[in-house]
């Protein structure tokens, strides 16, 4: 009987363990976001939308931003509920890249976008942070149509 209690003792201990190890590395995973996103965000000119698709591996991301000014190329990273991408985009001044950080919240994300680079740096009206929302749409979604802008500043909405 003796001989029973360490076995009786490990087959109670070891169960929980092993459901609390499953447990932290379900945490530790990134949140699917792979899709297409609805994108918003707040310039001095107002809200901007643009279309996201967002491919996913592991906790790399890459995809097209489809915005006022034709389609990019972005790149990010997802670590948990956290995310973040880059959307590099041609102007007259040269590349600005928009810098997105933010949180993931089911289908919803939201955050801060920093525009860098293109001529923002020390140039009045395109720097500073600005916030921005998404939701993943369900199916096929439309693309934002271009639109015209008149001055740099005014290309991003930013």
């Amino acid at each position: 009987m003796k001989r029973l209690y360490p076995i009786i003792f490990a087959c109670l201990l070891v169960p929980p363990l092993l459901l609390a190890q499953d447990a932290a590395s379900n945490q530790s995973q990134s949140t699917n976001i792979g899709g297409t996103w609805q994108l918003s965000w707040q310039g001095r000119d107002g809200s901007q939308q643009a279309t996201v698709l967002i491919q996913q591996d592991g906790s790399k991301l890459s995809g097209t931003l489809q915005g006022p000014r034709g389609s990019s190329q972005l790149t990010g990273s997802v670590d948990g509920n956290n995310v973040s991408f880059n959307v590099p985009m041609p102007g007259r001044r040269g590349t600005t890249t928009l810098a997105f950080t933010g949180t993931i919240d089911g289908n919803k994300m939201s955050g801060t976008l920093q525009p860098q680079g293109g001529g923002h740096e020390g140039h009045g009206g395109g720097r500073g942070n600005h916030s921005w929302t998404a939701v993943r749409q369900q199916g096929n979604s439309g693309r934002s149509e271009p639109a015209q802008y008149q001055d740099e500043d005014d290309e991003y909405g930013l």
